[in-house]
């Protein structure tokens, strides 16, 4: 054993030697490794290594190692190839699947499908967790690198193994096909509500703002829901453009700070139909961000929104692309934003001025908030377990009938209501405020607390697949009526 240490000793010395390094220098001359060991380390691997590795492979590694050590999923180099798909995505027109994807902790996370593409015809959906590729795991891969696997040749196929709260994993097989779609989408509600969604600020989505709005103003909007829910961001320039629609021009929308301390200050651009003075609620969620959260940054700023919904994702960061002599383009973080009032929101998001944690809800409230109403009706479709807010379909809903007795489910009921509901982990306690009255509702204690006065609980809170239920005769506490017709369940309460 010790000669076969000794020989082995004896040949790395050689081999040092060969490559003229004298081995009692070593200790001496270390040093930080530079360009020069750069370049000796890939001749050398390429030289020696029993695997023959090919060149261009190990140059690839090379890149992706050096950005990796960067620790910011937003500065990727992008091939010739991913460059053109990269530009393409932004003009609404690339080959995929129509799935938009944001870094999560480990696996990326799904934002939203395009209508009427390979992902959404698959039920593809907004939250799930994509973590392979055509088997292949690809935990804590950069952003950029993920894409690239999902994008590829119209006609051709791929399989994701898609990780979904509620059920074990599985597979869903897609066929890649060519994606063109508007990046703005608009109609109009009762009582002369426009509502607007935009799904990515691309080259076009400033002009294409602009004509939907003008179309709705046309049909009688005098008031506005802007939908920036699962937005990713985009250009800058598109959420310049946005804004200037409602800002005056002159006004900051949005600052740069560069890394030396450099700002550089974007200013709202005069329209030639002016400046739209209209009530505006924003919809965001814990997945708005980027340029959706600079234009719901600026108009909550001004005063000229109600942000409405989640804490959204707080992607505060500027990228530039820098096209590169070999081809291909470094994407790189050059900056940070923020907003008007100089709030950064890299790593915290914005607050929504109207919490609105159940999904689907938000529009609801958005409405009714915009609306005035006096009232709220809340209506329970048992037979499809579908519920609707005010007249606005809000998606799966449904009550629980149990040993006779009625559950509603509480944050939806109380959201819908107007209250600010929070779980609080320490207490097992639910809590629901909306001045001036609050209500705390324990899980599995024999209490609960409504405008300071407690209550035993004959009736108990019940916890059901992670939400909580109340019974429905709680109701009376907070002068909300209850009516059955059938297996529907009618909440009125007057606001």
């Amino acid at each position: 054993m010790r000669k076969n240490f000794l020989l082995h000793f004896v040949l790395a010395i050689a081999l040092l030697c060969a490559f003229g390094v004298a081995a009692p220098s070593l200790a001496a001359d270390c040093q930080v490794p530079g360009m020069d060991s750069l370049e000796e380390v890939l001749r050398d691997v390429q030289l020696l290594h029993i695997s023959d590795p090919d060149s261009q492979t190990l140059i690839r590694g090379a890149i992706d190692g050096l950005i990796e050590t960067l620790n910011d999923p937003y500065t990727s180099y992008l091939t010739t190839d991913e460059l053109k798909e990269f530009r393409n995505s932004l003009d609404g027109s690339y080959m995929g699947i129509g799935v938009q994807i944001q870094p999560g902790e480990i696996y990326p996370k799904v934002l939203n499908t395009i209508e009427n593409t390979p992902a959404s015809r698959a039920g593809i959906s907004s939250g799930d967790v994509i973590i392979k590729i055509d088997g292949n795991d690809i935990s804590r891969e950069p952003l950029g690198k993920v894409v690239e696997r999902l994008r590829g040749p119209s006609g051709t196929k791929l399989t994701l193994t898609i990780r979904r709260d509620g059920r074990a994993d599985f597979d869903v097989v897609l066929t890649r096909a060519n994606i063109t779609t508007p990046t703005v989408f608009g109609k109009i509600l009762d009582g002369g509500t426009g509502y607007i969604y935009i799904s990515i600020f691309g080259d076009f989505t400033g002009d294409e703002f602009k004509k939907t709005l003008a179309d709705l103003a046309g049909q009688g909007a005098t008031k506005l829901i802007l939908d920036l829910r699962t937005n990713p961001g985009g250009i800058i320039h598109s959420a310049l453009d946005i804004s200037s629609n409602f800002i005056e021009p002159g006004q900051v929308v949005l600052s740069t700070v560069d890394r030396a301390g450099g700002r550089e200050e974007y200013l709202a651009e005069g329209n030639s139909g002016g400046t739209w003075d209209m009530p505006i609620a924003a919809l965001v969620d814990e997945y708005s961000a980027s340029a959706a959260e600079l234009v719901a940054g600026a108009l909550q700023d001004y005063g000229r929104a109600t942000l409405i919904g989640e804490q959204t994702f707080g992607k505060g960061t500027v990228q530039a692309i820098i096209p590169l002599e070999t081809g291909g383009a470094l994407k790189i973080t050059v900056a940070r934003y923020q907003t008007p009032g100089g709030r950064n929101i890299d790593g915290t998001g914005l607050q929504p001025d109207i919490q609105v944690l159940t999904p689907g809800l938000s529009l609801a409230v958005a409405y009714t908030y915009l609306n005035g109403s006096t009232n709220s009706t809340i209506v329970f479709d048992g037979d499809r377990d579908e519920v609707t807010v005010n007249g606005v379909a809000v998606g799966n809903g449904r009550v629980i009938n149990l040993q006779g007795k009625t559950y509603i489910p509480l944050r939806l009921l109380f959201e819908s209501l107007g209250y600010r509901v929070d779980w609080l982990p320490g207490e097992r306690a639910v809590k629901a405020v909306k001045y001036p009255s609050e209500a705390l509702f324990y899980l599995g204690n024999s209490y609960y607390i409504v405008d300071g006065r407690t209550y035993p609980a004959a009736a108990n809170v019940l916890s059901i697949e992670g939400q909580a239920y109340i019974q429905e005769s709680l109701l009376n506490l907070f002068n909300a009526g209850v009516q059955h017709e059938g297996n529907t369940v009618i909440i009125e309460k007057r606001l």
